[in-house]
């Protein structure tokens, strides 16, 4: 069989067959260039009658993705989402038949939310932009709150998720979760892994607020925005189920501290009043912290990941060894921090 690519070629004989409408032309097709842990493809498509079709394919690197997590369980994640109040960019379909594998690798195809990740003036420290800082983390808590009070359960999370028996245990089940994925494919010893392991499971919070559907990865850069307003919410390979605080933990930038002449107008402690006003969750700070080592543990298990395709000579992609090696070295480091030994 040919090595098929993604490229317009392809894609219009692929979308023409899958579609079903008549013959597709592909206008557009871009590669995302942000990102580490898969192939993420815009593609823009003419359809007969003048219709006009935005979707998204997402595959994994050619020597597999950074994340542990598979691909599938990524399209399952958004699948089970639509039966929520979470917006995202709907999945259509995952594409595992042999004969449309482009590469050799299986993909998926979901729907194209019209936005961008970026929002103008957010990052911009001028105080015209501090009531814009403060609405985006606004609206973004109000979006976690959703994720964090859907119904996982009826939407069938536990099919493909591990399911903490109770608040008590998110920790530990988050804890058994990592080491077992590590477990699968370490290929050197770890010591500051088990003894930070240690340390994790003794001082892990006594319970949580409840077991809730967590997003991972969260915030500036993971979510589609229009107008204000997240129109969709993506990158969802490293969800779970487990402690709200562990959102928190994984959240980039869109919980800032807005502060003008002594008056803190908006901090990490507001922001978790506001969530709690919102979801009816209480999240303690104390927690969060935990959740950011806990997230170091994680950070090692991706960052050793990476190293595989090195290591089997599948994929020689740079990006794969700057993870594999510096991220591996702060990860080790952090969780050594906390756990009072020394990373070599």
């Amino acid at each position: 069989m040919p090595d098929l690519s993604i490229d317009r070629p392809f894609l219009e004989r692929y979308l023409t067959e899958r579609l079903d409408a008549g013959p597709v032309t592909v206008d557009e097709l871009r590669k995302y260039p942000r990102g580490v842990s898969r192939e993420t493809w815009f593609v823009t498509c003419s359809l007969p009658g003048g219709r006009v079709r935005s979707l998204v394919v997402r595959r994994d690197l050619a020597g597999g993705s950074v994340c542990p997590a598979t691909l599938r369980f990524e399209y399952e994640v958004y699948r089970r989402l639509e039966a929520t109040a979470v917006p995202i960019a709907p999945a259509l379909w995952y594409e595992d038949d042999p004969d449309w594998l482009a590469g050799g690798r299986e993909f998926y195809v979901r729907d194209h939310v019209e936005g961008s990740w970026e929002v103008p003036g957010f990052t911009d420290p001028a105080p015209e932009f501090d009531d814009l800082r403060i609405e985006i983390s606004r609206e973004h808590l109000r979006k976690m709150a959703l994720i964090h009070t859907c119904d996982w359960a009826a939407a069938g999370f536990a099919e493909i998720m591990d399911v903490p028996p109770d608040p008590t245990a998110c920790a530990a089940t988050a804890i058994d979760r990592l080491l077992g994925q590590l477990e699968a494919f370490q290929i050197e010893p770890f010591p500051v892994v088990a003894e930070a392991a240690g340390w994790l499971r003794e001082h892990a919070p006594k319970t949580a607020p409840r077991v809730s559907l967590l997003k991972g990865t969260n915030g500036l850069g993971e979510e589609v925005l229009r107008d204000g307003k997240i129109v969709a919410m993506s990158d969802w390979e490293l969800s779970s189920l487990g402690d709200p605080a562990s959102d928190f933990a994984h959240m980039q930038d869109f919980m800032p501290t807005v502060a003008r002449r002594g008056e803190v107008r908006w901090s990490v402690a507001q922001g978790l009043e506001y969530y709690e006003e919102v979801s009816g969750l209480h999240v303690d700070a104390a927690a969060v912290d935990y959740y950011r080592i806990l997230g170091a543990l994680e950070m090692v298990v991706f960052a050793h990941n990476a190293a595989l395709p090195l290591v089997q000579g599948t994929d020689h992609l740079a990006r794969l060894a700057w993870v594999s090696t510096e991220v591996l070295y702060w990860a080790k480091n952090l969780l050594a921090g906390a756990a009072g030994v020394f990373a070599a």
